[in-house]
């Protein structure tokens, strides 16, 4: 009986002691401590990192600062300027837009009918004439034409006139000045060939009841 039990005692406690070391080895709880204390430590090691960032910022800022002041300075310089500039801004152009369209239009198209006349259409022409101008011009255009009709239509004239080019010098609500430059295609019968010239002309408006007329040509 003694023997038996020493046998069984020897037996229970051996697998006993196995089973405890095998369980101290493997257990889950030690794991999961050393797990947490490595996590700890990593997150003093980013807190350092992120206290040392914010350090290096705010010192930056603080070298910043002294550069608010210079900025609002040049800032209010600069709009000073600008009020300055918009104070002293020119007042608006002698040159009105719808003057200005409406005085070029009319001397372009006046120039041509007071420089162009055909023999065949003289009366036409002169009536022309006299719808497109005013005052001495319309009335001189008027009398050198129908002073020289015999010679006009003896010599088959011809004359057509186009512009070359034309801008406008100044207009206001009364009076307007047209630079411009034309070319004369000039054609008898005495003549095979006709003859081209270019003038430089200075045109004088002036607005009689809402239209642009021409008073007067110059050459220049």
């Amino acid at each position: 009986m003694a023997e038996d039990t020493g046998a069984v005692t020897e037996v229970e406690a051996a697998p006993v002691t196995g089973l405890s070391t095998d369980a101290a080895d493997s257990d889950p709880a030690t794991e999961q401590s050393e797990s947490a204390l490595r996590r700890r430590r990593r997150r003093r090691g980013k807190s350092a990192d992120a206290d040392e960032a914010d350090a290096g910022s705010v010192g930056s800022r603080r070298l910043s600062l002294p550069l608010v002041p210079v900025l609002a300075v040049l800032l209010v310089l600069l709009v000073a300027g600008c009020v300055a500039l918009w104070v002293t801004r020119p007042g608006s152009s002698a040159v009105r837009t719808g003057d200005y369209v409406g005085a070029l239009q009319a001397a372009r198209a006046g120039i041509v009918d007071v420089a162009s006349f055909d023999y065949v259409t003289l009366d036409d022409d002169i009536k022309q004439i006299r719808d497109v101008t005013t005052g001495d011009l319309q009335k001189e255009s008027v009398d050198q034409l129908d002073q020289r009709r015999q010679q006009i239509t003896e010599a088959q004239a011809v004359v057509n006139t186009t512009v070359v080019g034309a801008a406008v010098g100044a207009a206001d609500g009364g009076t307007a000045t047209v630079f411009a430059v034309i070319q004369s295609t000039q054609q008898t019968s005495a003549s095979a060939q006709a003859q081209v010239q270019r003038y430089r002309v200075e045109i004088q408006l002036e607005r009689v009841h809402g239209r642009w007329l021409l008073s007067g040509i110059t050459g220049r």
